[in-house]
């Protein structure tokens, strides 16, 4: 039998990217550094963030990479995150 991903919520992430890094640290496995979670976003450029399916994917990324499972309301949180700071 499969495992159940831990979930985590989106509203809880909102803040200082020290506080998202602790979050992220309580519901994975390994201990993540700031440096890690860029480096996974590493080959994106600013356009590929503003490219909503190219988002989503890296947003998977990085909630399969860290062992949070994302729903599709929580990813569509997290873009509109995204697209509000990048304007």
């Amino acid at each position: 039998m499969a495992k159940k991903k831990k979930k985590i919520s989106v509203k809880k992430l909102k803040g200082k990217p020290s506080e998202l890094l602790k979050k992220i640290n309580k519901k994975s496995k390994k201990k993540w550094k700031m440096s890690d979670i860029k480096n996974l976003a590493k080959n994106y450029t600013k356009d590929d963030l503003k490219d909503d399916e190219k988002l989503k994917k890296l947003i998977q990324k990085v909630g399969k990479a860290v062992g949070v499972q994302l729903s599709d309301k929580q990813i569509a949180s997290v873009r509109k995150q995204v697209h509000d700071v990048l304007g």
